[in-house]
Order: structure tokens, then C-alpha cells, then sequence
């Protein structure tokens, strides 16, 4: 019986235009090959087409959401920006909940998650109207939590965002009680050294200070730090009681779980993961835009159920699948691939390469890419289906650095090669 290989390679995008085109500017032969001499396609990978709002660009999570469910899965930001525009938002049920209880225990609410107009992991609108809604109820004492992005948008844009952020909360006297960028609060890889930094800061405590959110934007930029890796900072003007403490209440308003998981598990100290925060902090209640799976928490909007994702369908038909992925992409393979579920199939089985721990893949392009291939090679003639992800182009396309996107987008070339020949 013939072998089917299922290949993401994750990030690649085709357009005519070549200046800062990675894929264009590479020397790809296997890539020509192929296009040149086999039927081919291209296809709509974001907005309506894979149930995202109008122009919203695409990201892996969906992609692999509406590859696995073969049909178009409507994602909890089209649930969200629904909600909005119908004048639901303020009165979604996990909200009020939470209003309710520090309305009543006169805590603090704490806001927090990715300042971004980016739509990938968050959306900045949705924090804006948590604050409309938070000064609608009658919330007194309420503490924003940015992270920075400097990924999915440009590295240095948060600023924008930034001062419109600081007007809301300056009419509302509210606070923007800390800043970290994503590389600390969002880490998905188990670099737990991280999230603590960020996680502390939150509850107060960093040597690194701040009186203005604007200006310290203006002073990670001076010393040529980006978005993605501010350093988790305190606004030195607030009292302790700005920051998370026992009997506060969270919501988290990203509503892409992967990055969300690790930071979310310190506060609620979940057994998800071995590491626990250093110092605990008993959260009355925790809200999250969407289900963080295997996490206890106050959901905001449920996800679009997908009953027959590709894993169940093989698994139904008798076929044997394998999955491979490094680390930085395995949830994509497996969970989201099987429809935001994480399921082991029988005759099924999972190998996740692990990725190079460097602080920017733009130092290391050829990523895992190598121990990927190796492991399609030695165990593929064993599986029916093979369903694996080239995480390249994607996570060293987005350091900004074309130069090592082009050597990325060249190396994976080298592995499809070896496929193909094989």
C-alpha cells in the first residue's frame, strides 16, 4: 500500500513581489522542481477562508485547525468580534462574573495579556472594551498587564497601541501596572525561567522600574530591546496593591491558548506542568478569553466543536498515523491538528524533535529541520499517514531578519529534497 506524507511547511506564503521575500530570494531547487514538474495549487490560508474575520491575516494555529477539520472552523476571534458587534461583549457571562466577585471583595482586577492590533494570539480592541466594560460596572481599582509583541506585527510598534492604552486608563484612573514583552510572559516551550520573570513582575516584584509605560516603550528602544523582549517592569507610582495579590481576580484576554498556558498554570498553580511559581498567589477568580486546555479556568467563549478531526478519521478507517514536529510546533500536529483536542490514537504514534534553545532562531535557521527529516526516514514505511511540520520559515521569518530567512527557507529545501528522494 502507498505511504502519505502530509507536510506543513509552516509560514511559507507565495507573492510575486521578491523584496523581502525569504522564499522568493532563496535557491530552492527541490521547491522548482516541484512546482514545475507536479499538479499543484494555491490556496487562501486567512479572513473568511479559514473562519477568521474579513482581511484578518492567517496564523499556524488556525491552519492547522482547518487542515485537520477539513472543513472551515470558525475561531474564537470571528466568536469575539461577533460579540462585539452585536453589544454582547460587556455582558459575556465570565466577565460579569468575575466584575461581580471583586466588585464585592473590593480587590483588584487585573488585565493582562498581549497589547497587539496583530489578531494572532489577542487583539488590543478586546482589552480596550474589557476596560469600558470593567468602568461601565463600577470597577474602581483595576491593573493592566502589557505584553509586548514585536512578532506578529513590527518589532518596534507597540508605541501606538501604548497611548491609546494610557488615554483609557488615565480617563478611567486606571493603571498600567506592568510591562514584559512575549518572549517572557508567553513562552510555550517550558522555559519556565522566563515566565517567572514575568509572572513576578505582576505581583510586583522587579528591579526593573518604570513611572511612564510611553517613555519606558522609548527606553527599551534606546538600548535597541524590541517589543518581544522588554524586560518585565513594575510602574514604580503604584502602591502594592496595584499589583496581583491574594483575593484579586484575572482575566487573561488572549484567546490563543499555546502561549497562554504556562503563565496561566503559575496562577492558578494547575497540575498541567511539574514547575510551580516560587511564589503562590491565591487568585479568586480566573477568566480566559478561550478554553486553555488542560487549565481551570472561567471561559469567555467556547470554540467551535469539531466532531471528525483527521486523527479520529484515520483511526476510524484502520490506518496507522505518525505525527512529527520539534517542539516549537508539535502542539500544532497533534492538538490542533485534531481540532483543539489532545488525543493518542490507536495505532498512532508521536515524535516530537526537540528545538535548539537559542534566544532568536534567526542564529540558528536550519532550526531542527534535519532531525525532522531524519526521523520521517527511519519511521514513515511503518505508517499509513505521516502528518508532520517544517517550522522554519515561519519561527525565523518572524525575527525580522530576511538574510536568515533566506538561509532557513534554502536548508529546508536541502530536507524536502531528501524526501523526495527517498
Amino acid at each position: 500500500m502507498k505511504k502519505t506524507v502530509l507536510i506543513v511547511i509552516d509560514g511559507l506564503g507565495l507573492r510575486k513581489e521578491t523584496q523581502g521575500n525569504g522564499f522568493a530570494l532563496a535557491d530552492t531547487p527541490t521547491f522548482d522542481k516541484l512546482f514545475k514538474e507536479y499538479p499543484n495549487s494555491i490556496i487562501q490560508a486567512s479572513g473568511q477562508y479559514v473562519g477568521l474575520p474579513e482581511g484578518q491575516m492567517g496564523n499556524s494555529e488556525v491552519g492547522h485547525l482547518n487542515i485537520g477539520a477539513g472543513t472551515i472552523v470558525y475561531t474564537g476571534l470571528s466568536l469575539i468580534k461577533k460579540a462585539l458587534n452585536d453589544g454582547t461583549y460587556k455582558d459575556t457571562k465570565a466577565f460579569v462574573e468575575v466584575f461581580e466577585d471583586v466588585k464585592k471583595n473590593n480587590s483588584t482586577l487585573h488585565l493582562m495579556g498581549l497589547l497587539s492590533p496583530g489578531g494572532v494570539h489577542s487583539l488590543e480592541d478586546h482589552l480596550f472594551e474589557l476596560l469600558h466594560a470593567a468602568n461601565a460596572y463600577g470597577l474602581k481599582k483595576v491593573s493592566v498587564h502589557v505584553f509586548g509583541d514585536g512578532r506578529d506585527v513590527a518589532p518596534k510598534s507597540i508605541k501606538a497601541s501604548m497611548v491609546k492604552l494610557d488615554e483609557i486608563c488615565q480617563k478611567y484612573g486606571y493603571n498600567i501596572a506592568t510591562v514584559a514583552g512575549r518572549f517572557y510572559a508567553m513562552d510555550r516551550d517550558k522555559m519556565f525561567d522566563r515566565v517567572e520573570k514575568a509572572y513576578q513582575a505582576i505581583l510586583g516584584n522587579s528591579e526593573s522600574k518604570f513611572e511612564n509605560a510611553i517613555d519606558f516603550v522609548e527606553s527599551q528602544y534606546s538600548q535597541d530591546i524590541t517589543d518581544e523582549f522588554f524586560v518585565p517592569s513594575i510602574n514604580s507610582k503604584l502602591s502594592k496593591d496595584a499589583f496581583a495579590k491574594d483575593g484579586d481576580s484575572i482575566i487573561f484576554f488572549n484567546f490563543r491558548p499555546d502561549r497562554a498556558r504556562q503563565l496561566t498554570h503559575l496562577f492558578i498553580n494547575s497540575d498541567l506542568y511539574d514547575v510551580k511559581a516560587s511564589q503562590p498567589v491565591k487568585i479568586n477568580k480566573f477568566a480566559s478569553m478561550m478554553k486553555y486546555e488542560g487549565l481551570n479556568t472561567i471561559i469567555a467563549f467556547d470554540e467551535m466543536e469539531i466532531p471528525m478531526p483527521i486523527g479520529k478519521v484515520l483511526e476510524l478507517a484502520g490506518k496507522k498515523q505518525l505525527r512529527i514536529a520539534e517542539t516549537q510546533k508539535y502542539a500544532h500536529v497533534t492538538f490542533f491538528m485534531d481540532g483543539g483536542n489532545d488525543i493518542e490514537f490507536k495505532n498512532s504514534k508521536r515524535i516530537m524533535v526537540d528545538s535548539l534553545k537559542v534566544e532568536s532562531y534567526a542564529d540558528a535557521p536550519e532550526m531542527s529541520a534535519k532531525g525532522i527529516t531524519d526521523e520521517l526516514l527511519k519511521n514513515a514505511l511503518d505508517y499509513d499517514v505521516t502528518i508532520m511540520n517544517f517550522a522554519n520559515p515561519d519561527m525565523v521569518g518572524h525575527t525580522g531578519n530576511l538574510q536568515s530567512t533566506i538561509k532557513a527557507v534554502a536548508f529546508l529545501d536541502t530536507q524536502i529534497k531528501r524526501i523526495v528522494e527517498w
